[in-house]
């Protein structure tokens, strides 16, 4: 990743404009083309510098208040099958395995966002009929610290 390629992170790190061409925007911010920023992004995702370029809602002015991380404790044979399925759920913005231990038995991390937490239920109620999987904990979020990502430079 070379200087120009930072500074089109930096101009769009805290978010594209809302408007038709915002990447012509960036592009005039940092003193380049359109089409230079969109071939260096398309370059920074294809060598893997940039895993993703996306939308971040503030779910909460949207109207869903209720956050919640399911972790589910799945058979290493059933977690391909189990991420799948959870991850279909349109209610379900992440879903990753991790490690189990002795103290935190479980591996399969499921973020779920509702209107309330009755809507979660629903939701986690509905992954474990899909996969027949219910040993889980369901921990809600009940104030929120920081919603950016990493930042890049000043």
């Amino acid at each position: 990743m070379d200087e120009a390629d930072r500074k089109i992170l930096v101009a769009a790190q805290d978010g594209l404009p809302l408007e038709p061409e915002p990447y012509a925007i960036v592009a005039r911010r940092v003193g380049m083309s359109e089409q230079e920023v969109l071939a260096r992004l398309r370059g920074m995702l294809e060598r893997g510098e940039v895993r993703r370029i996306g939308a971040s809602l503030a779910h909460r002015r949207l109207g869903f208040g209720a956050n919640a991380m399911a972790v589910w404790r799945v058979p290493p044979e059933e977690v391909e099958r189990f991420g799948r399925t959870a991850a279909g759920f349109a209610e379900v913005s992440h879903c990753y395995e991790r490690r189990a231990g002795q103290e935190w038995p479980y591996n399969l991390y499921v973020m779920i966002h509702g209107r309330a937490e009755t809507d979660c239920e629903r939701v986690i109620r509905r992954i474990c009929e899909r996969t027949g999987q219910s040993d889980y904990v369901a921990l809600y979020s009940t104030r929120e610290f920081k919603k950016t990502w990493s930042r890049i430079g000043p």
